[in-house]
């Protein structure tokens, strides 16, 4: 049976909610999950994925390095899946592309970070491109990454591995709440930009007075301060299938995020049925449903409010979202973890 040990420095979020589909999509092969934080420390992730061993790390990056050496010795891995910036750069420090399958699926690559300066996005840009020849496959998440990841000076393949729904989401039917409920989501941090997301909701709120709104996730600091004081309810983290209740109970998602791979949450949205606006970044250029900061008040009162508009926006993202599949990403993985 195959082997695939999963590299990540956290077990969280919608990279942790990725692998643990990774896990669903090919269920006859035994995975493996190395990282820092425990398999059960965030909501039910654990219970979304399928492992046939977990391992955890810590300490400084070199003692990361090790053990990742060591939980490849230990396990035998026939793929070795690096995910995010961090797990990326341990398990690519660690062992050599020459001896084993190395797959690294970077999950919006850190150079894309609209936080940092420039010169920060040019030290993670670096990085990626010293560490990108030490790589078999580049398992990008969307066509964006994709293109990200075409290296000149790394004979990698090159893969799309799409995000999907859970198949438990299914479309639902919709009933549009009275009031209206505007859903956000993720881990809060300023990639999500919840400031933005609060300030929606309040000019919303001027045309629509009763409206409700929900963040689906938890953080700390400014960002769930924003929230709190606009009004929005902060769900912290709740089971997968809460969250897509939640999310389903919604009248419009607002993907609120700076800089993006693909979000799971936007997956997830549509096939529940959910009109879904996104900002204009990078990995959504080929969205018809994205809005710029200007325009994003009036698009949500426009579907909030008109039936045939929030059906010509599931319409477009169905298109979109057309190979975002088990099935697709079943293959796709398969292709990945294939050896030539």
């Amino acid at each position: 049976m195959l082997r695939v040990l999963h590299v990540v420095e956290k077990f969280s979020s919608g990279v942790g909610s990725a692998i643990a589909q990774y896990t669903r999509s090919l269920p006859h092969a035994d995975h493996y999950l190395l990282s820092t934080t425990a398999v059960d420390a965030e909501g039910d992730l654990a219970d979304q994925a399928s492992f046939a061993g977990v391992f955890r790390m810590g300490g400084s990056v070199p003692a990361k390095v090790r053990r990742v050496r060591q939980v490849v010795a230990e396990v035998h891995p026939d793929v070795v899946h690096a995910h995010s910036s961090h797990g990326g750069a341990f398990a690519r420090l660690a062992v050599r592309s020459g001896r084993h399958h190395l797959v690294y699926t970077p999950h919006c690559y850190g150079f894309e970070r609209r936080d940092v300066g420039r010169p920060a996005r040019a030290a993670f840009w670096l990085a990626e491109a010293l560490l990108a020849p030490n790589t078999s496959v580049l398992a990008a998440c969307s066509d964006r990454e994709e293109e990200l990841s075409r290296w000149r000076w790394s004979r990698a393949r090159r893969v799309v591995v799409p995000n999907v729904a859970p198949v438990a989401a299914g479309p639902a039917g919709r009933v549009r709440g009275t009031p209206p409920l505007l859903a956000g989501g993720g881990r809060i941090s300023p990639q999500k930009d919840p400031g933005f997301f609060a300030d929606v909701v309040t000019a919303v709120r001027r045309e629509e007075p009763d409206l409700r709104a929900v963040w689906l996730g938890d953080g700390t600091g400014d960002g769930r301060a924003a929230l709190e004081d606009a009004g929005v309810e902060v769900t912290g983290w709740l089971p997968r299938s809460l969250v897509l209740e939640r999310l389903a109970d919604a009248d419009l998602y607002l993907h609120s995020a700076r800089w993006e791979g693909f979000p799971l949450m936007v997956a997830e949205a549509t096939a529940l049925g959910v009109p879904t606006l996104v900002r204009p970044v990078s990995s959504f250029a080929t969205v018809p449903a994205r809005v710029r900061p200007a325009d994003a008040v009036a698009e949500a009162l426009a579907c909030l409010r008109d039936p045939v508009r929030a059906d010509e926006n599931l319409a477009l993202w169905a298109g979109v979202l057309a190979e975002n599949t088990v099935e697709v990403q079943a293959r796709r993985l398969a292709e990945a973890y294939a050896r030539r």
